[in-house]
């Protein structure tokens, strides 16, 4: 089954973001600086979605949870997973304060459905991600493959970024 431009992108977000944290990880010494206060886009990526009336439940989501950034500089990072989930609510611009908006993009009988949400309550267990959700779309999130979850920002301050060789950021909250 042909890939969606989405689950293209991500893959490839998350091959640089691989490749960028193996290489600073060789020389993490002396290149590391505090991460900036930024506004961090997420993206989690799971084999599949089920969809109740008032849960996402993603399985199979990575162990690695996406981040990008385009001001104060472009920057990418990942952090755990089961991390993104305990810092839901921590902090005065948090997401239990402020729940984030996000994009549920699944493939449904061969073709992409996506879906516009309100996420809250995160529960991680092993590989299988929970979360309550309201929907903000006309149209309803679906039970699907190949699922991708493109959360909105969230505003992080702390954490370090290592300066990468060819001068982009690498950051971990």
């Amino acid at each position: 089954m042909p890939m969606s431009l989405k689950a293209k992108i991500c893959a490839i977000l998350f091959g640089m973001a691989c490749a960028v944290s193996g290489a600073q990880a060789q020389d993490m010494k002396g290149t590391t600086e505090p991460m900036k206060p930024a506004n961090w886009l997420f993206v989690q990526v799971a084999d599949s979605v089920t969809v109740s009336d008032k849960t996402l439940t993603l399985k199979g989501v990575a162990p690695q949870t996406l981040m990008f950034a385009d001001r104060p500089e472009r920057m990418t990072g990942d952090t755990p997973t089961a991390e993104f989930t305990k810092f839901w609510n921590a902090g005065k611009d948090s997401f239990e304060r402020d729940p984030p908006n996000a994009t549920l993009s699944v493939t449904v009988d061969g073709k992409p459905v996506t879906a516009v949400v309100e996420l809250t309550n995160p529960v991680l267990s092993g590989d299988t991600l929970t979360y309550t959700y309201r929907t903000l779309s006309d149209d309803k999130p679906a039970t699907g493959t190949s699922a991708s979850l493109f959360i909105d920002w969230w505003y992080a301050r702390g954490g370090v970024c290592y300066r990468g060789p060819y001068g982009g950021l690498h950051c971990h909250p």
